[in-house]
């Protein structure tokens, strides 16, 4: 197979023997100064270069069946310029000026554009003035404003990750696959959370629950510390060093790996920028920002230098939570030869988001999470002229991090038997007060490895133009942390089912490797004289010990010079992190005699303790299918774009309820005055039971439809507005394969009721979601001055329990015996009581009206140096609120006003 594909690399490229030409030019900035290390792009070809200390560029090209070609000049902090280029001009030397990003330039867009890309046919972009104008503190900010996500105030306190073409954020299991299944790059290279380590565990609470969290956390969203089995923490991604972001929520090209819901495409500053300094204020956070980017001279390169601070306070009043942020970076690009380009990157991450105890509270309770990372990469382009290959590019990427995740509280309980053993028997355990300092405690070193080479070439085969890319990559990942610090002597409150913690050491489990290829052509060719575009490919990736193959493919068709159709299809996968594969031994410690009496030297615990080792060896990837439709238009006035997907999510990953049965003899005792009791076994057995969540599967899938609709227009010259609108029909169902069992409920136990566990229909519900945006952008250039004024309508957010999953089909009685239901009625005094029907009516959510937020963006510039910009988000302060009757709760559905400004100058 490899032989084959190298073959056929070859043999295409044999088809390129024909007249070359060049393609010169020159760019420089407005004041004619030679503007080095430009990026120059030709789309149809993908080829691209980058201009020498004069600020000069040549590319070598084929002029055949090429009747005009696109150039696309970039540089950081400037005005990217699109031309054509007729063949004529092929070998007619170039003159480009670069125009200094401004306010005060005609045509600047300061919102996301829909458009296709070489990554996907449905890719949203952030150019540096859109970002810009968000006034973001983290990429969350930014990442707000994409179709269906709902506009919220800058919130730095919390966790928080991204889904992508997903309606059920509000399930925790299908959110943490998605966020997991969306890939983050940063020039170039994915930023992987698969060695997060950070949870407690998995067999005593589940999947989810596992990560730190405050107990009493008055925020009704995620309040974990850590995101052990989802993906990144995106709030700590600072948005000033960005120059881009592409946001691919459809099919991406087989050059993509390790996703299944999409990727985030980000591209940082690069080469000679001014000083820029920045400063963002609102009444609870504080973000400073720096950074340079210096000429190093004509042959030694350019130096980018940032520097990121961050200070959150959740409450001002008395600071007992706050979240720190620092992050730093330098990168250096060079052109070794006018050919060869390198470039080195090294940075520096820190976090610090903790709860200090309030003296009010009984249980004293405060929580730390620590992280800090260095992480360096190389990448280096090489560009050959030669008819088989155009060009080598080979990057490394290494990251070591440190988390210290750490709670503790005040636990005023009786006195507790306490068993510590490490293996499964029975042994004499001993008395600890019920008063007590309870502490969680993870600390986790993770690192990661990664390598990717790609072999690019373009051709023509007749009248079609190729653009072949052919690529392998390498991923290692592992942890060195001294892992889950548990000490059985300081048992924590949650607790149940006689399950307990042991420390676990991260440094002993095993290394996770995966390895992918790709081959990829995108082809062009003029069919009935209008342009059909397909970028197709397919990739082979080796994840924890099994083989995909994943076909990709993106298509589009110019119907005439304003409407063109579009059509993808591809599958991917996502392996399982090193949290879903390796989770910690799950500790029953069952007490078999507790005879206290008062005094420790007369008392007896005697415990038995079973070790439950968790295999998930055989985890398989999870797994995505879409399928996305879509038509554009661009007129002169304005653009629009109609898409529709469907998205099918399999064997994503999710903890499974086990039950235990564990028969163990009886004992009797006698007590003696001043010593320990004696024990022997009364020759009788008694059986014991729990539940562990300890072992994950591929049972979580979900099928996501939707319809997403554009609408932008150019800007009228009477207002000096443009507007853009976006509209999204979002509907998820949801599906876990595998059943549920609950215990019931204490009481009922103790009053010899018949079922102990009830088992249900595992979770299945749906989501709806329909959401509108539209922005309105007044930009005055003279006066250096937009405003942006932001309305989001939510038409309807709706989530429904499915197929009466809280209605149980069997139950188990205290002897472990399995007894069917086959009809539940909850009048039944043998299990009528494990009905959930408070869960279902709690888990109902439909505000019975349409509800809006509108907010407001200001910025002014002046005289290109200094820009002063303020934001109010939910500005006419409405909150609507929601009583349910049912579950006797009210929601609301806006948070109050938050206003905060940005102050930033270049020098």
């Amino acid at each position: 197979m490899k032989r084959f594909l190298f073959l056929l690399f070859i043999s295409a490229a044999s088809y390129a023997q024909t007249p070359l030409g060049r393609l010169n030019g020159k760019v420089v900035d407005t004041d004619n100064r030679p503007v080095q290390y430009a990026s120059v792009y030709i789309n149809e070809r993908e080829i691209s270069t980058y201009t020498n200390e004069t600020g000069e560029f040549s590319i070598r090209q084929s002029q055949a069946e090429t009747a005009s070609l696109t150039l696309r000049i970039s540089f950081v902090g400037k005005q990217t310029i699109t031309r054509t280029i007729q063949k004529a001009d092929f070998n007619v030397p170039q003159h480009f000026i670069l125009q200094e990003l401004s306010l005060t330039l005609d045509n600047v867009v300061v919102s996301s554009e829909r458009k296709r890309s070489d990554v996907s046919n449905s890719a949203i972009t952030f150019d540096r003035q859109a970002i810009e104008q968000v006034q973001a503190y983290s990429l969350a900010d930014i990442l707000y404003n994409l179709p269906g996500k709902k506009m919220a105030a800058p919130d730095l306190q919390y966790l928080q990750n991204i889904t992508l073409r997903s309606a059920s954020s509000s399930d925790p299991v299908q959110a943490a696959n998605n966020s997991l299944g969306v890939a983050i790059y940063v020039d170039g290279f994915r930023q992987a959370n698969d060695a997060n380590m950070q949870t407690r565990n998995v067999g005593m609470r589940g999947m989810i629950n596992g990560a730190i969290n405050r107990h009493r956390d008055p925020n009704i969203g995620n309040s974990a510390y850590d995101s052990p089995f989802g993906g990144l923490d995106i709030r700590n991604i600072p948005s000033d060093n960005i120059e881009s972001i592409e946001v691919v929520s459809g099919v991406a090209s087989a050059k993509y790996g390790e996703m299944t819901d999409g990727a985030i495409i980000i591209e940082r500053k690069a080469g000679q920028t001014p000083y820029e300094f920045a400063m963002r204020l609102n009444g609870n956070s504080t973000n400073y920002s720096l950074s340079k980017g210096v000429n190093l001279g004509k042959k030694a390169g350019a130096l980018n230098i940032s520097l990121n601070y961050l200070n959150s306070i959740q409450d001002p009043r008395n600071s007992l939570k706050n979240y720190r942020r620092i992050n730093t970076g330098l990168m250096w690009s060079v052109n070794i030869l006018p050919n060869l380009r390198n470039t080195v990157s090294l940075d520096y991450s820190y976090k610090k988001d903790n709860a200090r105890a309030d003296e009010d509270d009984s249980d004293q309770e405060s929580v730390i999470s620590l992280d800090r990372k260095i992480s360096v990469s190389n990448r280096t382009s090489l560009q050959i002229q030669s008819p088989y290959l155009k060009r080598i590019t080979l990057g490394m990427s290494f990251d070591k991090g440190y988390s210290n995740s750490y709670r503790q509280y005040f636990v005023n309980d009786a006195v507790k038997g306490i068993g510590d053993k490490d293996t499964t028997g029975t042994y004499e355990g001993y008395f600890i007060p019920g008063n007590y300092l309870g502490i969680d405690h993870i600390i986790g070193e993770p690192y990661n490895f990664s390598s990717n080479l790609s072999l690019d070439n373009n051709f023509n085969t007749g009248q079609i133009s190729h653009v072949i890319s052919l690529g392998a990559s390498v991923y290692t990942a592992g942890n060195s942390g001294q892992g889950v610090i548990a000490d059985p002597k300081f048992p924590g409150t949650n607790t149940s089912g006689f399950k307990s913690e042991r420390p676990y050491n991260f440094d002993l489990q095993k290394n996770i490797m995966n390895a992918g290829f790709y081959l990829q052509d995108k082809a062009d060719y003029m069919l009935f004289d209008r342009l059909f575009t397909a970028n197709a490919g397919i990739r082979y990736d080796i994840q924890n010990g099994f083989a995909s193959i994943q076909p990709r493919i993106n298509l589009s068709y110019q119907l005439n010079k304003k409407w063109s159709v579009r059509g993808a299809y591809g599958i991917s996968t996502k392996a399982p992190g090193m949290s879903q594969r390796y989770p910690s031994p799950t500790y029953f410690d069952i007490p078999l005699i507790n005879s206290y009496n008062g005094r420790v030297n007369e008392s007896l615990y005697l415990v038995h303790t079973e070790k439950i080792v968790p295999d998930n060896s055989t985890l398989k990837p999870s797994r995505s299918s879409q399928l996305e439709l879509g038509v554009t238009a661009d007129y002169h006035f304005f653009n629009t774009s109609l898409y529709g997907f469907m998205k099918k999510n399999r064997d994503g990953f999710n903890a499974r309820t086990s039950y235990l049965q564990i028969v163990l003899p009886e004992y009797t005792y006698s007590t003696i005055q001043g010593e320990k009791p004696v024990y022997q076994e009364s020759g009788k057995f008694k059986m014991y039971s729990g539940l562990t969540n300890g072992l994950i599967d591929n049972t979580a899938q979900s099928d996501n439809y939707g319809i997403e609709w554009f609408l932008s227009t150019k800007k009228i010259t009477a207002i000096q507005t443009s507007l853009n609108m976006n509209t999204s029909f979002g509907y998820t169902r949801y599906n876990d394969l595998s059943y549920a069992i609950y215990e019931a409920d204490v009481n009922f136990r103790e009053q010899g009721k018949k079922a102990w566990y009830g088992i249900y229909p595992a979770n299945k519900s749906s989501n709806l979601d329909i959401t509108t945006k539209i922005s309105t952008d007044t930009h005055i250039p003279k006066l250096g001055f937009v405003v942006s004024v932001l309305v989001d309508i939510y038409w309807k957010n709706r989530r429904n329990i499915l197929d009466r999953s809280f209605e149980p089909f069997a139950y188990l009685d205290k002897d472990g015996n399995y007894h069917a239901i086959d009809h539940f009625d909850p009048n039944n005094p043998d299990y009528g009581y494990l009905s959930l029907m408070a869960n279902k009516a709690s888990t109902q959510q439909s505000p019975p009206f349409v509800y809006s937020n509108v907010s407001l963006r200001i910025a002014k510039e002046m005289k290109k140096k200094f820009r002063i910009a303020v934001y109010a988000y939910n500005f006419l302060n409405i909150i609507p609120k929601y009583y349910n009757r049912i579950s006797n709760s009210i929601t609301t559905y806006n948070s109050p006003v938050n206003v905060g400004g940005e102050i930033s100058f270049r020098f």
